[in-house]
């Protein structure tokens, strides 16, 4: 990769954040915006919009500063006055929601009723592991008394122990897992279009999917997300830097649809 040296602070009063990007795409050694596409796993038209200041043509600030700071990267600039200067020239367009949006009434409570699942989802793993390493304690306190008790018959009493202790090990629930392969942009949104959540996961981020009927994703690169179903792998959703939507999270939904595949 080709490092541009470009004094962007200098030049904020006279050039964009797009003439910026432009400018130093021809400047740099691979100047060709198909094969930077193909590099960054982006669409041409895509980087074409950065270049032109069409931020409006991306779903919000997250979607736009995420391809920001991949394009200004691979040109060698420096990647936080790029921001700087993008926030700067369009704050408020389309702002980024990392959980709901604050100004709708019923999203909050759906928000909620989220957080409040996965608490106690939490509570249910803790639980889970507390009671395996009691049980745990409990088999070691078993085996190192057993010489002393050997010559009194021992049945059912002393093998119940050991069968509860088996119990937390299966905590098979009925989530849908979502793991990033590798910084990827999604959005969940309900049934009528609300956006639910909104962020960039990243690379090995974990995220449980909200349990409601009607969610969907959406998300800028569908190889980089795998999705698990009961712990199992659902196929994969797209090809590599493809741009999906209205993807059911709900379990059948996602079942058939690795069927299809």
């Amino acid at each position: 990769m080709n490092s541009i040296c470009t004094d962007i602070k200098s030049d904020k009063a006279q050039k964009s954040v797009g003439k910026i990007l432009k400018q130093a795409r021809q400047k740099h050694v691979i100047r060709d915006l198909n094969v930077i596409a193909r590099e960054l796993c982006i669409k041409p038209y895509l980087l074409e919009a950065l270049e032109q200041d069409d931020f409006g043509s991306f779903p919000s600030s997250c979607y736009a500063i995420g391809f920001i700071k991949n394009y200004s990267n691979f040109l060698g600039l420096d990647t936080k006055d790029v921001v700087a200067r993008y926030e700067a020239e369009y704050a408020g367009l389309k702002e980024c929601v990392v959980l709901d949006f604050p100004g709708v009434e019923k999203s909050r409570g759906l928000a909620i009723k989220s957080v409040a699942g996965i608490a106690s989802l939490c509570a249910v793993i803790f639980v889970g592991v507390w009671s395996s390493y009691n049980n745990l304690d409990a088999e070691e306190a078993i085996d190192t008394a057993a010489p002393a008790i050997l010559s009194t018959p021992v049945s059912a009493e002393t093998e119940a122990p050991i069968v509860e202790a088996k119990q937390p090990a299966v905590l098979i629930t009925d989530d849908v897992h979502l793991k990033a392969n590798q910084d990827v942009w999604i959005r969940l949104s309900d049934s009528d279009g609300t956006v639910r959540m909104e962020k960039v996961l990243a690379r090995g981020e974990d995220l449980i999917a909200p349990k409601d009927q009607g969610i969907s994703l959406m998300t800028n690169n569908a190889a980089a997300l795998s999705v698990y179903v009961d712990g199992s792998a659902v196929t994969a959703l797209g090809g590599k830097g493809e741009i999906i939507e209205n993807i059911s999270l709900e379990q059948e939904k996602l079942l058939e649809f690795s069927m299809l595949d």
